[in-house]
């Protein structure tokens, strides 16, 4: 079976992108859906997906809380 998504990146894109505006999310709500779109993201840390969500999706999504790794989508 061939994973839809190829990489992080792709599925982190998608998965912002589909967000309502004002969805609160946490880092490890994230990385869940990402694996659950590509899987080989398994074993990967959850700082890896952050990194890759404020590369691709900085202006759309803002931190509320770093020290509970809180998330808004503002766009």
């Amino acid at each position: 079976m061939k994973d839809r998504f190829t990489s992080i990146a792709a599925s982190v894109r998608y998965i912002v992108d589909k967000m309502p505006k004002g969805t609160e999310f946490h880092g490890n709500d994230l990385k869940k859906e990402v694996v659950k779109l590509y899987p080989a993201a398994r074993y990967c840390y959850v700082d890896t997906v952050l990194r890759k969500m404020r590369e691709c999706r900085n202006g759309r999504v803002k931190c509320i809380s770093v020290a509970r790794s809180l998330y808004r989508k503002v766009a």
